[in-house]
């Protein structure tokens, strides 16, 4: 049977790592467990940006269930008692965390067995050749990132493909069903939380130990002895065989198809099968309330966050990080190390169908003296969260009655005549991003001011970007040479006479100063 199993994760090593010292080795999971326990972990070499996401969360779960279901709850340093544990937390099986296993009735890493007794009975086929056609990537046009471009893949090109298809992927027609963490089929499974720093150690150590310490309070939806690796158990792809959610571990791994991994001429072929029904059994209305640790839930409409084509914006980032729009998801809490500073940290691969709207990824710096307020102080959140509000207000405002009006009358030369939003849309979007690249450097410097010398500097903000566009405005619209001076004269006077009412303490300010 041991020549029948390949790519042990537990023992061989055949995952690229680049050390904090500068040395590049290949190791395999316990040895990664102990070294980000260590900090000494700067860099996966073969992990793509969009698998950054899903092999973080990867190893945290898996870590959190190892930790609390076999160790006691106790955090080891040595690699024989993490693989130990790992094999504990299989049942016992080697073979699970392999990834090429010959006996399709056994388990293998993400894949599980298949009941009907062979491929042939299940009706896989063979048409994916490389791991980045297995990739759960969706490129429309195929310029950004090529396909089939892995000619040669090594076995961990298939491990970081195998993961994010069977922990990320969604609905992609009959037959091939999505996760349960995300809200629908052509949703997404966002990425949101907190740590101290951005090493993969020390935000590794950090929520390994937030999912240990909320584990308890996740077993009134989960089960503390429940299906732990999902891959574990026979999936023939009937209803009758997919498993419950309230039968699983909290931090369970799912998978959400049915893929077979075989050494074909030295080569790792992949086959896959259709299912006639998701993975895991859910109610129809838990729209991806499954409390994952990085996942916000929105209140209103009581599901989980899909990020939009637009990303993690400065209007979604404060109600997320201040608001209360959103249930905060256990990885956003601040803990004690953030309080001398911190980074929020938002990543998530946009889907769409038969397309993908674009990887986002954003960190926003706390500094300590807000990170400080922040921590287990309510009062300063509200008041915080309330001044963040009222700024994202005074901008949709600023773009509405001020920027629109203003770069409508130039888009008409002056005459006055409606214009469509689709050529306003571009100078609007433009204002926001400005506002965007600003928004948190200013809020977070208000902390210390005062609240109305606070205000007149985010209106000096808004004036001195809104001006910049307007002048862009005015030196890249085509207009008539006959009609130029009448289009500025008036979409200038619109402006300023906007800006005296809406801007107020700034537009004093500049005067003033003027």
């Amino acid at each position: 049977m041991e020549d029948e199993m390949q790519y042990s994760l537990l023992d061989d090593p055949i995952i690229e790592v680049r050390f904090t010292d500068g040395k590049v080795d290949k190791t395999n999971l316990p040895g990664i467990f102990c070294a980000l326990l260590e900090d000494s972990i700067l860099s996966f070499e073969a992990l793509q940006p969009h698998q950054q996401q899903p092999w973080f969360s990867f190893l945290v779960q898996i870590a959190a269930m190892a930790v609390a279901r076999e160790m006691d709850g106790e955090i080891s340093t040595e690699p024989a008692t993490w693989r130990k544990a790992l094999i504990n937390l299989a049942d016992g099986s080697e073979a699970a965390w392999h990834l090429v296993v010959e006996e399709v009735s056994q388990p293998a890493f993400m894949q599980s067995p298949v009941p009907e007794g062979s491929l042939e009975e299940a009706e896989y086929k063979s048409d994916i050749r490389t791991p980045d056609e297995l990739d759960m990537l969706v490129t429309s046009k195929n310029h950004d990132l090529k396909g089939n471009r892995v000619l040669y893949p090594k076995p961990e090109y298939w491990l970081y493909a195998l993961l994010t298809l069977q922990t990320m992927e969604g609905f992609l027609g009959r037959g091939n069903y999505g996760i349960v963490r995300m809200n629908g089929g052509f949703g997404n499974r966002p990425f949101v939380g907190l740590a101290p720093k951005l090493s993969w150690g020390v935000r590794f150590n950090r929520d390994l130990n937030v999912l240990l310490s909320y584990r308890e309070k996740m077993l009134t939806m989960y089960n503390a002895k429940g299906h732990a690796l999902l891959w574990m158990e026979c999936w023939n792809g009937t209803k009758a065989s997919s498993i419950s959610l309230a039968d699983c571990d909290p931090y369970f791994m799912e998978i959400c198809r049915r893929i077979r991994l075989i050494k074909n001429n030295g080569d790792i072929c992949c086959y896959r099968t259709n299912t006639k029904a998701s993975r895991i059994l859910t109610p129809d209305d838990l729209n991806g309330q499954t409390q994952d640790p990085w996942t916000p839930i929105e209140k209103k409409g009581v599901k989980a966050l899909t990020l939009g084509e637009s990303g993690f914006t400065y209007k979604l980032l404060q109600q997320l990080l201040l608001g209360e729009e959103y249930t905060t998801p256990i990885a956003l809490e601040f803990q004690g190390a953030e309080q001398n500073g911190a980074f929020l940290i938002t990543q998530a691969l946009v889907r769409g169908q038969g397309k993908t709207g674009g990887l986002h990824q954003r960190i926003v710096p706390v500094p300590p003296k807000v990170s400080s307020r922040l921590f287990d102080n309510p009062s300063s959140q509200k008041k915080l969260a309330k001044r963040a509000q009222e700024r994202v207000a005074l901008t949709s405002e600023v773009q509405k009655k001020i920027l629109y009006p203003a770069i409508a009358s130039l888009l008409s030369s002056g005459k006055n005549e409606k214009i469509d939003y689709e050529k306003l849309a571009p100078w609007i979007d433009r204002f926001d991003q400005a506002i965007d690249d600003r928004f948190f450097e200013s809020l977070w410097a208000s902390v210390e001011v005062d609240p109305d010398e606070a205000r007149k500097r985010w209106q000096l903000i808004l004036l001195e970007e809104a001006e910049k566009l307007l002048r862009e405005a005015e030196r890249s619209i085509p207009i008539a040479d006959l009609r130029r001076l009448r289009a500025v004269s008036q979409a200038r006077s619109i402006f300023y006479g906007r800006c005296r009412d809406i801007l107020e303490l700034a537009y004093e300010e500049k005067v003033t100063v003027n």
